[in-house]
C-alpha cells in the first residue's frame, strides 16, 4: 500500500498511482480503514519525507510491522520520473 499523508491540495496536483489518501492529521482517526493492510508492506508518502516519517511512527504504534518511508518523498519520486495521475 503506497499512503500519500499530504493535504487535500497537494494530492490533487498528482499523487502515486493506486495511493491511498489520509492526510496526516486524520490518521489516527482515520486508523480503521487501514486495519486490512496490517500484516502487509506500507509506503507512507510525502511532499520530502518528512511527514511521511511522523505517519510511519504513527503506523508502528498501532501495530503496523512493515512500515517504510519513501526517501525523498513525493519530489524523489518525481526526479526518478516515476508516473503520477490527478
Amino acid at each position: 500500500l503506497m499512503l500519500d499523508v499530504r493535504e487535500d491540495s497537494e494530492f490533487s496536483d498528482g499523487h502515486i498511482p493506486n495511493s491511498r489518501h489520509i492526510p496526516l492529521g486524520q490518521l489516527k482517526q482515520r486508523m480503521s480503514e487501514l486495519e486490512k493492510y496490517k500484516g502487509k508492506t506500507v509506503v507512507a508518502v510525502c511532499r520530502s519525507g518528512s511527514r511521511s516519517g511522523r505517519a510511519c511512527g504513527v503506523l508502528r504504534k498501532a501495530g503496523f510491522e512493515h512500515v517504510f518511508n519513501l526517501a525523498g518523498g513525493i519530489s524523489a519520486w518525481d526526479q526518478a520520473g516515476f508516473p503520477k495521475e490527478k
